[in-house]
């Protein structure tokens, strides 16, 4: 009997390609929102730290200076928190483009594993007619 051939194969050769540029298109954009986030972190830390180091101050230039610094950090936060939206957007794009992907190589590599699934049952009884036309040929020449 001639070897398994999944007829599908460059197809589903293709839906795994398609899967794996998604999953690295997913990375980055999970590591965008890494980077938005970070960035707010730190942006607290250092609003953290100036309010620290003005705590008690009595020098009006100091805490001026600091409160200039945290409108500057409020509004850095509204941009970085609007661009975080934006992020999480395109990710649940992306993620849900992989889940579509994901979906249909599933479906091939299910039919694949049903085609071979037949191919090895097909196989099995030609090899048991194999030898039970062999069995019944030996007896029959007694």
């Amino acid at each position: 009997m001639k070897k398994f051939k999944f007829e599908l194969e460059d197809i589903l050769k293709f839906r795994k390609f398609e899967q794996h540029q998604a999953e690295v298109e997913l990375g980055k954009a999970l590591a965008e929102e890494q980077e938005i986030q970070s960035k707010l972190d730190n942006l607290a830390q250092q609003r953290y730290a100036a309010s620290e180091y003005v705590r008690g101050s009595k020098d009006f230039t100091d805490i001026t200076a600091v409160l200039r610094f945290n409108e500057f950090i409020r509004t850095q936060t509204e941009f970085l928190m609007n661009k975080m939206a934006e992020a999480k957007l395109i990710t649940e794009q992306k993620r849900n483009v992989l889940k579509e992907i994901i979906k249909k190589t599933d479906a091939l590599e299910r039919l694949k594993e049903h085609q071979l699934e037949e191919y090895k049952n097909l196989v099995n009884l030609e090899e048991e007619n194999i030898v039970d036309d062999i069995v019944t040929s030996r007896f029959k020449k007694d």
